[in-house]
């Protein structure tokens, strides 16, 4: 009697500290500028990539899936570690050692978050007395997630739909007033080959104060400008 009473006592605290865990309380997805998402989806302690597109639905088999260790938010930042749980296929090392990295998330609400890798690659060892600061991240590059929800408004937008509205996207791109930001993403490591998240982040916020539509932006300015 005495140990089933100590379990029911117990339980809150275990359904608090599960709770703890969950950071997105829904999808946010990284819009590609050609027509691929990437999406970041929570399970319990697993955090989900998914390989997505504009037109048709996600590939069924995540692209990668980590199983996040902990996390600790401070401020507007939530930095968390993880065990990357893929297996490498036809090679000699399928589970690696250097399989944990460190993810840092800015300002996460109903509509977006900053997602910024932090570590790539480190043994359980390095990982445990690596130190991150809070405050080395305030002027750091952050690529914009959108959640589910908000790309349904954004969705609702116009869609661009001329040569003239194609070129003044591209302008925009061209004009002072994106340099903080070119700077700020030069002065950031990202892994981001080939400047490709820099280009669809920036296509994402000038379509977005221009009033109109990013999803299928890159897309819709590539066949415009033909």
């Amino acid at each position: 009697m005495r140990k089933s009473l100590l379990i029911l006592l117990l339980l809150p605290f275990v359904g608090c500290s599960q709770e703890q865990k969950l950071l997105l309380y829904q999808d946010y997805s990284f819009l590609v500028t050609d027509g691929e998402v990437t999406k970041l989806h929570q399970s319990n302690d697993t955090l989900y990539e998914l390989k997505c597109y504009i037109d048709r639905p996600c590939q069924p088999k995540p692209a990668k899936h980590y199983k996040i260790l902990s996390s600790n938010k401070t401020g507007n930042f939530t930095i968390i570690k993880l065990e990357r749980l893929d297996t490498i296929h036809l090679t000699s090392d399928p589970y690696p050692a250097a399989r944990y990295y460190i993810l840092a998330l800015k300002g996460v609400t109903d509509k977006q978050l900053g997602y910024l890798p932090l570590v790539f690659s480190v043994t359980k060892k390095q990982l445990d007395t690596i130190k991150t600061s809070v405050q080395s991240l305030e002027d750091k590059f952050f690529f914009t997630y959108f959640s589910y929800s908000y790309l349904e408004e954004l969705s609702a937008l116009k869609k661009l739909t001329t040569k003239d509205e194609a070129s003044l996207i591209i302008q925009a791109a061209k004009s002072d007033k994106y340099k903080p930001l070119a700077r700020s993403y030069a002065n950031t490591e990202t892994k981001d080959m080939y400047n490709a998240g820099f280009s669809a982040e920036l296509l994402s916020r000038i379509c977005i104060e221009n009033g109109y539509s990013p999803i299928g932006a890159g897309l819709i300015i590539d066949k415009l400008m033909k």
